[in-house]
């Protein structure tokens, strides 16, 4: 049974006082193995973040990725996940499209809800209980903009017509959005833009019920299933290739297709040992 892909998650999110080095984990993963090189997204320190980080730096996710993108070649790229109810569409379709085309297609656009409400009050992009369909016209837009013409728009949040917005996507197929979240309001979302399902520290038998929702979701809109992404939070010390790939494997029978690892850690040491020891498992799942 082949293995599922190997993703990392840079640590843009834990404090590393140099974007620099973040970019070099990032180029080194890929050589490595790796098959995509993932980043977070908060934007303010609060709740857990500023418990976490005191006064160290959370990297801005998309410029991290653009950085990344100019450093690498092969992996894709990937946000995990950006909370739409921080951001607004245009701006965002427009700077997401652009890395696409500097990484040359490389960009997998991973979207959430978010739930951390002291942050999301402070933004005040909109109200809290309005998040979930904030998003889905926020996902509406950004594809509308990545699609070639001119196009009108009536929603709740955003009202727009004549509008056109370039470069689309590198490519034809345009970027694969991902969609985080267990509700079924999130499968829905899934059902509706997803190109995958973006899930977060499940274990392999916690997976079936997941592929249920999912399923349910997907048939009310007449499509087949989509691959199942897995974002873990580890810890560094936690390094052993062969007992990885022994979870690997069982992730694999659970029908998981790719493996977030995001070692938790401000120790820029820690991230470099723990892609050494790590090698192994990459090299197997790049096979």
């Amino acid at each position: 049974m082949a293995l599922p892909e190997f993703g990392y998650v840079l640590p843009n999110s834990w404090g590393v006082p140099h974007l620099d080095d973040v970019v070099a984990l990032a180029v080194r993963a890929e050589q490595q193995g790796a098959a995509a090189l993932w980043v977070s997204h908060h934007v303010l320190h609060v709740g857990f973040v500023g418990e976490r980080l005191g006064e160290l730096p959370y990297h801005d996710p998309l410029v991290t990725l653009a950085v990344v993108a100019g450093a690498t070649t092969r992996a894709r790229l990937g946000t995990s996940v950006l909370v739409v109810p921080y951001l607004h569409p245009m701006p965002t379709a427009k700077t997401v499209a652009t890395i696409d085309h500097l990484s040359r297609g490389r960009v997998v656009l991973g979207v959430g809800v978010g739930n951390l409400r002291v942050e999301h009050d402070a933004i005040g992009q909109v109200a809290f209980e309005q998040r979930g369909r904030y998003t889905d016209e926020f996902l509406d837009v950004v594809r509308l903009l990545w699609t070639p013409g001119r196009h009108d728009y009536h929603g709740r949040f955003f009202e727009f017509a004549d509008v056109a917005a370039y470069p689309g996507p590198f490519r034809s197929e345009g970027i694969p959005l991902v969609v985080g979240g267990r509700s079924e309001g999130a499968y829905r979302r899934v059902a509706r833009y997803g190109a995958a399902w973006h899930g977060l520290g499940l274990e392999p038998d916690a997976v079936a019920p997941v592929r249920d929702g999912l399923r349910a979701a997907l048939a009310e809109q007449g499509r087949d299933e989509v691959p199942i992404q897995l974002r873990l939070h580890i810890d560094p010390a936690d390094g052993d290739a062969d007992s990885w790939a022994e979870r690997f494997e069982a992730y694999a029978a659970a029908g998981v297709d790719e493996v977030l690892l995001a070692p938790q850690t401000t120790d820029l040491a820690e991230h470099w040992r723990w892609l050494e020891r790590l090698r192994p498992l990459m090299e197997r799942c790049a096979r």
